[in-house]
């Protein structure tokens, strides 16, 4: 909504789009890791993998579809559970860190990959405001809930990590399922047990957070351009009364899951596909599309100070400050977001291995150079091939809309033409000659009584 408030409609489609892809994207990410999670503990194939990430998607798309209270409270239950662990892992272990080991460098520094992992762990922030309009009193809750995750999150991502790199610091023993491993070395069995679950657990509300910012941005991009023809749907199949009918709008209609179920579905069938990609992919597919989203997203807070500063001071949530204050606020994410862009396109243009200018480098460095090189190569693919398909998607449609606009004008002037060669009753000039000699009222008059 800001973006298009700021940057017009077409430009805030656009960005709907983007956003789309990059939290349905996101979403697919936890599923896939679940799954690999749970292959260190009963190992699967890759297709019993995948459909046990398909099975997660659809057992969270059904709960999602009773309704928001019900979604609030699965989020609740999936936050205790996933908590628990994670505190007593790092209550344990803390009498163990050895801060000098979480400082010590291996190998080569990977700083589009590094910057990709950041922007994954924090982008849920972003999520917020998408929940803004369905909250009773969204500046209380905002600034609540903002000062209690904020740090939190921080202690989170930090605080396990510092104890797991304290009990083993050599990078190449991480993978998915790699920290339950450590807990079992910290604590024994059970914690081991309760770390897997409360991983999952995690995964899964991870997943349900990212599908509704998901849900949401969909919901926003069609209802922007078709909002009064599935309103008129709606009311129609309402009338008709069918079991056909009532389906569809139960389908179109948003009244229990705050965005109507045919995004929730949609949104959930994409995922499922996406599930079954490896989930490095997955990260580095998203993350640079979120580049060019974020700019627009700082670009559109300070616009919208400048272009309506008295409409901003009736909203509810608003950060105190002028002009000034808002732009010292997007300084940061700007500047992450360039140093993340121009860092890929650098690593994009590393020559591969074997060709000139890599001299005598190991074989090691090669193939760490590759892989940046590969990397970063897909990632400017990925985020050109969305845009791209947005672009192209967005003139379709305006082709379409022409050819409709043009189809129903010559209809209508079609019908004028018809209208225009009805034949006329007797005496009919008589009666115009005589109506206009009297004056345009009473010609008007006597069209109407004739």
């Amino acid at each position: 909504v800001w973006v298009q408030q700021a940057c017009g409609r077409v430009v805030g489609s656009h960005h709907a789009y983007w956003v789309w892809v990059i939290y349905v994207v996101d979403a697919a990410i936890y599923p896939v890791l679940v799954a690999q999670y749970v292959d260190t503990m009963v190992p699967m194939s890759e297709f019993r993998r995948g459909i046990l990430s398909t099975a997660l998607v659809g057992m969270v798309t059904g709960i999602n579809l009773l309704g928001t209270d019900m979604m609030v409270k699965f989020n609740t239950l999936l936050a205790a559970v996933s908590l628990a662990p994670t505190v007593l892992f790092v209550a344990i272990g803390m009498p163990r860190l050895e801060p000098e080991r979480t400082l010590v460098a291996h190998g080569e520094l990977d700083s589009s990959l590094l910057v990709s992992w950041i922007l994954w762990l924090y982008c849920g922030f972003f999520s917020l405001g998408t929940l803004a309009g369905e909250l009773e009193q969204p500046r209380r809750t905002f600034l609540i809930s903002i000062g209690i995750l904020f740090p939190a999150v921080l202690l989170l991502n930090t605080l396990p990590l510092a104890v797991a790199l304290s009990l083993d610091d050599v990078p190449a023993h991480y993978s998915a399922g790699y920290f339950n491993v450590l807990a079992r070395r910290l604590a024994g069995r059970w914690l081991d047990y309760g770390f897997q679950l409360g991983a999952n657990v995690c995964l899964i509300g991870l997943y349900n957070a990212a599908a509704l910012t998901a849900e949401r941005s969909l919901a926003f991009l069609v209802a922007s351009h078709f909002t009064g023809e599935m309103n008129a749907v709606v009311e129609r199949r309402r009338r008709s009364g069918g079991r056909a009918d009532a389906l569809l709008v139960w389908l179109l209609a948003a009244s229990e899951t705050g965005v109507a179920p045919v995004y929730i579905l949609f949104n959930a069938a994409v995922a499922a596909s996406l599930v079954w990609a490896p989930y490095t992919r997955l990260v580095e597919f998203s993350m640079l599309l979120s580049v060019p989203s974020i700019l627009l997203f700082m670009w559109s807070f300070v616009a919208l100070r400048m272009k309506q500063p008295e409409s901003l001071r009736a909203r509810p949530f608003r950060i105190p400050g002028g002009l000034p204050t808002a732009v010292l606020i997007t300084v940061v994410p700007i500047a992450i977001s360039i140093s993340y862009a121009v860092i890929v396109a650098a690593e994009s243009f590393v020559p591969e291995p074997g060709s000139a200018g890599e001299g005598g480098h190991s074989a090691r460095h090669k193939k760490g150079g590759a892989r940046r090189h590969n990397a970063a190569g897909h990632q400017i693919r990925s985020m050109l091939g969305v845009i791209g398909a947005g672009v192209a998607v967005h003139a379709l449609v305006v082709l379409l809309s022409a050819r409709r606009r043009r189809r129903v004008e010559a209809k209508a002037r079609t019908q004028g033409a018809s209208l225009g060669s009805l034949p006329r009753s007797p005496g009919w000039e008589e009666a115009e000659e005589a109506a206009d000699s009297r004056g345009p009222s009473a010609g008007l008059i006597s069209s109407k009584l004739g």
